[in-house]
């Protein structure tokens, strides 16, 4: 879903979850790595999501290559979380406008997954992924929030 951050916002995202959640089996990278052009034009085609054909023809070519990673290393989780040494990063901003839109971190991911061949992952959306999938806690100081994910990122980790 974060290559639709080209197109959409998180919220807009999140409105249009349930469709994507269809369309694209469950986000089931073994699904999606195997549509086809029918599929493809399908989705293309849905009124609903307004995806342009390059974007649903990157989400099927980023599913094969998490299929590869998974090959590679066992899982994609197992993959993105040796970024953070397998422990969300808690950071500690009071201001929203000290939350980076991008990191060091989120640079050398977007580069190796570049690399392997994804599209549409700049340092940008590779960040917004970190913090979506808890890689990273940016909720700030005074967020009812913060503290919760903290003890969460403190207890022993375990990804598969």
């Amino acid at each position: 879903m974060s290559v639709l951050l080209m197109d959409y916002n998180w919220t807009e995202i999140l409105k249009r979850k349930e469709i994507l959640r269809l369309v694209f089996a469950g986000f089931d990278p073994n699904i999606v790595a195997k549509m086809e052009e029918m599929e493809i034009m399908e989705i293309t085609s849905n009124k609903a999501l307004l995806l342009a054909e390059c974007r649903v023809r990157c989400i099927v070519d980023n599913a094969k290559c998490i299929i590869k990673i998974v090959k590679e290393r066992g899982s994609f989780s197992s993959y993105i979380w040796g970024y953070v040494n397998h422990k969300p990063l808690n950071n500690k901003y009071k201001l929203a406008r000290d939350v980076p839109p991008r990191t060091p971190k989120a640079d050398s991911i977007s580069k190796d997954l570049i690399k392997r061949g994804f599209r549409f992952l700049s340092p940008v959306i590779v960040y917004s992924f970190m913090q979506a999938a808890g890689l990273t806690n940016d909720h700030l100081l005074d967020c009812y929030r913060h503290n919760q994910c903290v003890k969460l990122a403190e207890r022993s980790w375990r990804h598969i």
